[in-house]
C-alpha cells in the first residue's frame, strides 16, 4: 500500500471539505540570498523584493491592442535600502548620488547668474554664426572709434561724429559692452561721493555719455558731450562749453580725458568752476606712465590736489580744488595727454 499511495497532508480549508495539497518541502536558502537579506535588514524567512538602483531601468509590461509590450521605466528616487545598509553606513551608490548633488548645486543655473556689481546686465554671447559675425564687426568699429578719440583733438572728434551720426551710437554700444565686463564702474563711486556734497551745488559732467550721473543724483547737472544722446545732454566741444564763467561747484571727468589736448579741457573746467570748486577725475590706471607728472600738469591749470586713490587695480581717482583762475592764453607750450586705452579684440 505504501508503494501505491503517496503521502499527502490535510488542508484545512473551510470552502472544501476534502482537499489534498501536496506537501511543501522547504529548501535551505543559499548563502548569497542570505547575505542579501541581511544587507536589506529583512527578517529571516520573509521574502523582500530588493528595490532597483536609482539609474537602473526595469521593464514593466504594457498592453497595446491585446498584446503585451515591454516598456522601460526609470526610477527617480532611491529607497532607504539603497542609500543606507543595516550598519548605518552609506553605500557606494549613495556616495555617488551625494557627489552628483553637490556638483549640481555648485553649477550656476541661468536664473541664478550673478549680476555684476556695476549694475549692468550680463551680456549673453551670440549663438548663431551671423550674430557672432555682427558682434565682431560692432566690436571692430568700436575699437576703431575709440582709438580715433584718443589720437585727435576734441574739435576733430566732434566733426567726426557730426559727419557720421551713427558712429556715436556705435561707440556707446561698444562702451556699454565693455562696462558689463568690468568688476566695477568708476561712475558708481563718483555717484556715491555726491552723498556728502550739498544738494544746492551745481555740477558739470564733462563727457557724460548717456547722462547717467544727472539721473542718479539730486543735484543740478549740466551734461556735456560731443553728441547729445538725449534732450538733457548739451552737445559741444568740451574745450569750449556754453557754461557761464564761475558758475559751477563741481566738475567731473569720468573716463573722459580723451584726446591730445587735455590741457584745453582742464582750463575750460577752471573757467566754469568757482574758486574753491571741486574737480573730480577718474581714469583707467594703465593710461598713466607717471602719476606725478599728470598731477603737475593739472595743478598748472589752477588746481591743487586734495586727495588721490591709486589702490584700485583698474582705475585711479583724484580730487582737485580750484585755487586760482588761469586764462587759456596764459599757458603756452606742448599739450599733454595720457596713454590711449586700447581694448583687446573679443
Amino acid at each position: 500500500m505504501d508503494k501505491i499511495f503517496k503521502e499527502y497532508e490535510w488542508d484545512d480549508d473551510k470552502e472544501s471539505s476534502f482537499n489534498f495539497a501536496k506537501q511543501k518541502i522547504l529548501k535551505k536558502p543559499k548563502s548569497k540570498n542570505k547575505s542579501t537579506r541581511e544587507e536589506n535588514g529583512s527578517e529571516p524567512g520573509k521574502f523582500v523584493r530588493a528595490p532597483p538602483p536609482i539609474e537602473e531601468q526595469t521593464e514593466s509590461p504594457e498592453i497595446t491592442n491585446g498584446k503585451s509590450k515591454k516598456r522601460k521605466r526609470t526610477l527617480s528616487e532611491p529607497t532607504g535600502a539603497q542609500s543606507q545598509n543595516e550598519n548605518g553606513t552609506k553605500s557606494k551608490k549613495g556616495k555617488k548620488q551625494k557627489g552628483t548633488e553637490k556638483l549640481n548645486q555648485s553649477l550656476p543655473s541661468k536664473a541664478a547668474e550673478k549680476i555684476p556689481e556695476n549694475g549692468s546686465p550680463k551680456i549673453e554671447k551670440p549663438s548663431s554664426f551671423r550674430d557672432r559675425l555682427m558682434d565682431s564687426l560692432k566690436g571692430s568699429r568700436f575699437r576703431f572709434l575709440n582709438e580715433q578719440l584718443y589720437r585727435t583733438t576734441g574739435e576733430e572728434a566732434r566733426k567726426m561724429f557730426q559727419e557720421d551720426p551713427g558712429a556715436f551710437q556705435a561707440y556707446h554700444d561698444g562702451y556699454r559692452h565693455q562696462i558689463a565686463q568690468w568688476a566695477m564702474n568708476p561712475l558708481d563711486r563718483i555717484i556715491k561721493a555726491f552723498q556728502k556734497i550739498p544738494e544746492d551745488h551745481i555740477v558739470a559732467d564733462f563727457g557724460c555719455g548717456e547722462a547717467r550721473l544727472a539721473e542718479s543724483i539730486p543735484h543740478k547737472v549740466y551734461s556735456l558731450d560731443l553728441v547729445a544722446s538725449n534732450r538733457s545732454v548739451i552737445a559741444c566741444n568740451m574745450a569750449n562749453t556754453p557754461l557761464e564763467t564761475n558758475s559751477i561747484n563741481v566738475a567731473v571727468f569720468c573716463l573722459s580725458l580723451m584726446g591730445t589736448n587735455l590741457r584745453d579741457f582742464l582750463l575750460e573746467a577752471n573757467r566754469v568752476l568757482k574758486t574753491g570748486g571741486i574737480l573730480k577725475v577718474a581714469e583707467v590706471s594703465s593710461r598713466f606712465d607717471n602719476v606725478k607728472e599728470f598731477i603737475d600738469c593739472v595743478q598748472k591749470c589752477g588746481f591743487l590736489l586734495e586727495n588721490q586713490d591709486l589702490k584700485h587695480k583698474l582705475f585711479y581717482f583724484f580730487n582737485f580744488k580750484k585755487v586760482r583762475t588761469v586764462e587759456k592764453a596764459a599757458i603756452k607750450g606742448k599739450h599733454f595727454s595720457l596713454k590711449p586705452c586700447l581694448y583687446k579684440k573679443r
